[in-house]
C-alpha cells in the first residue's frame, strides 16, 4: 500500500553526483527483487509439520530454484524454475505445506517458464494458508483484499487471513491489517487498534510501518501528537529507501515541522523521492526549479518535473505548464 515509481532517466540525470551515488546503490540492491521474491517462498516455510518424503522432493525444488542441482541451469531460467515446480508438485500432494504456499506464490506471480495462474495459486496458497501457514495467509488475504477479475474482493476473508497471519507475528499481516482498522475497512475503525498492529511491523524494520506511525504522530491518530516522533519514524523509512516517506520526511524539512529547517536536505529529499515516483515530490521539485529557491532556477527543469507530475494525476502540475505555456507530455 504504497507507491512505487520505475526508473526515470530525466531525474536520474539532474540528479547531482552525491545523489546520484546513493541511488545506483538503491538501483542496485533492487535488481534481483524479483529472484529474492521467489526465495522468500521458500526460506519463509520452515515452521509447519511435514513427511520426510514431502521433505526430500521440496528441498530438491529448492535446489533447482538456487541452480545447485547439475541440470538445474542458471538460477532463475525456465530449467530451473520448472524442476522446482515439478518437485514442489510432488511435494504439495503429500500435502507439504511449504511446497503449497512456494507454488502458490509462484503461480500467483509467473516467472520464466510458468504463466501466471490465479487459479491455481488460490488452490495452493489456500491449502497452505488452511493449514496455518502465516505466510500463505498473509498473501491470500491480500489476493482477497484486492480483488481481481478470477478473485471477487472479499474484505472478511482478508480479514480473516490477516488476523491469522497477524497472530504469528507475520510482519507485513500486522501492517496491511493496521491499515483497514486505520481505514474502518469492514472493521470499526480504530486507530489505536491501528497504531498497535503498526508498531509490531515497525519492531521487524518494515518501513511501510514506519511511515504510517509517522503520520499516525504527525496527526495524533491513536498516538499523542508529536512532529518529532514523526520525524523519527519517517526518517527510519527514508533511510530504508521508501520514496513515500523520503517526500514525508522532505517535507518536515521544507518546514522545519519536527525538526529545525533546511531546505538543501529537503530538496535532497525530493529528489529521491521524486526518482521513486511520487508525483508530490516532482511537483515540489518543479516549483523550486520555476522560482530559483534553494536551488539554482531552471526553467527546463521546472517544465521537465511539472510534466512527471501531471503523469502523475496532479492537477496543479497541469495548471503550472498551461500557466507557463508548455505541452502537458515532452516532446517525442
Amino acid at each position: 500500500m504504497g507507491t512505487k515509481g520505475t526508473q526515470s532517466p530525466q531525474i536520474t540525470t539532474m540528479l547531482p553526483g552525491p545523489w546520484r551515488q546513493q541511488l545506483s546503490s538503491l538501483q542496485r540492491r533492487a535488481r534481483n527483487r524479483h529472484a529474492r521474491i521467489l526465495l522468500t517462498s521458500t526460506r519463509s516455510f520452515t515452521s509447519a509439520p511435514s513427511s520426510s518424503n514431502g521433505d526430500a522432493e521440496f528441498a530438491l525444488g529448492v535446489k533447482y530454484l538456487l541452480g545447485k542441482s547439475e541440470d538445474a541451469g542458471e538460477v532463475g531460467s525456465t530449467t530451473s524454475v520448472l524442476g522446482a515446480v515439478l518437485h514442489w508438485t510432488n511435494a504439495a500432494g503429500m500435502g507439504h505445506v511449504r511446497a503449497q504456499g512456494a507454488l502458490g506464490s509462484l503461480y500467483l506471480k509467473g516467472h520464466a517458464g510458468i504463466p501466471r495462474n490465479v487459479a491455481l495459486a488460490t488452490q495452493f496458497l489456500q491449502q497452505a494458508a488452511d493449514a496455518g501457514h502465516d505466510g500463505s495467509c498473509h498473501e491470500i488475504g491480500k489476493l482477497f483484499f484486492q480483488g481481481n477479475d478470477e478473485v471477487p474482493r472479499d474484505l472478511e476473508r482478508a480479514l480473516h487471513y490477516w488476523t491469522q497471519a497477524a497472530k504469528s507475528g507475520h510482519m507485513a499481516a500486522n501492517y496491511d491489517l493496521g491499515y483497514m482498522y486505520a481505514q474502518g475497512l469492514h472493521v470499526t475503525q480504530d486507530d489505536d487498534k491501528a497504531v498497535q498492529l503498526y508498531r509490531q511491523a515497525a519492531k521487524q524494520n518494515m518501513p511501510e510501518a514506519h511511515r504510517a506511525l509517522g503520520n499516525a504522530c504527525l496527526h495524533g491518530r491513536g498516538v499523542v501528537k508529536s512532529a518529532e516522533q514523526a520525524v523519527t519514524h519517517f526518517r527510519h523509512a527514508a533511510e530504508a529507501g521508501n520514496a513515500l516517506a523520503q517526500f514525508d520526511l522532505g517535507a518536515c524539512y521544507m518546514l522545519g515541522r519536527g525538526i529545525e529547517q533546511d531546505h538543501s536536505k529537503a530538496a535532497q529529499l525530493f529528489f529521491l523521492a521524486a526518482e521513486g515516483g511520487v508525483p508530490q515530490a516532482q511537483l515540489c521539485l518543479a516549483q523550486l526549479f520555476e522560482t530559483g529557491h534553494e536551488i539554482p532556477a531552471d526553467y527546463d527543469k521546472a517544465v521537465q518535473y511539472y510534466q512527471l507530475a501531471a503523469k502523475g494525476g496532479l492537477e496543479e502540475a497541469t495548471q503550472a505548464l498551461d500557466r507557463l505555456g508548455a505541452p502537458h507530455q515532452p516532446a517525442q
